[in-house]
């Protein structure tokens, strides 16, 4: 019996993320940044202009989450997603830089909520997570403007063996009647594990 190994063993080496600096802007409709696509605004925005990006982690610019001033307190909320070709059975480290910023009132009702997520939609159509980071800033006064903080995470488990694309989604929420802004750079995933974990189940047997 001779065993074939399939030509996806080995997991990627290099960067899967396109844009990930937001340096390079998109006219598209719902993409503020090129391969970047903003879902479900609800009176917040991703700001891409590029007047009031410049406060960036690395390069030229950022994306900026940022929220209205309302009259009264409303669920404001925008995500920016990414999907990308992944291989089957690998393990993908995230990583990413966010500063956040206040406009207005610092004494808000509520502190923003942002959420870095990698995550798959299964055959019934649900998402299914592999990497989810909440990010809270705890205190008004002293968490806004003091630069940028750099985070990362790896998925727990490798990806499902019937499983070829993630979806890499930044959920930002806020409740409070001030408007605040995030800004989100040095956007990153790339596998962290050599070979696939569905390597030796797509061996094909020849008699």
């Amino acid at each position: 019996m001779q065993k074939y190994k399939s030509s996806r063993c080995s997991c990627e080496t290099g960067e899967l993320i396109k844009n990930g600096g937001f340096e390079i802007r998109s006219n598209e409709p719902d993409y503020p940044f090129q391969y970047w696509e903003q879902v479900n605004p609800n009176f917040a925005i991703v700001n891409n202009n590029p007047n009031v990006t410049i406060v960036a982690y690395e390069g030229l610019s950022a994306a900026r989450f940022e929220s209205s001033d309302s009259a009264e307190e409303i669920n404001k909320s925008v995500s920016l997603q990414q999907k990308v070709i992944v291989t089957p059975g690998c393990v993908y480290k995230l990583s990413f830089a966010e500063n956040l910023l206040f406009k207005g009132n610092t004494t808000a009702a509520a502190i923003p909520l942002l959420t870095a997520r990698v995550f798959y939609v299964d055959n019934f159509g649900n998402d299914v997570d592999l990497i989810i980071v909440p990010i809270f800033k705890f205190s008004q006064e002293h968490d806004p403007n003091r630069g940028y903080t750099f985070h990362e995470a790896i998925t727990e488990v490798p990806v499902p063996c019937d499983v070829s694309e993630l979806i890499v989604r930044f959920d930002y929420f806020e409740n409070s009647t001030d408007g605040s802004v995030w800004l989100l750079d040095g956007v990153s995933l790339r596998a962290a594990s050599s070979r696939s974990a569905c390597c030796e189940k797509s061996i094909r047997c020849i008699f």
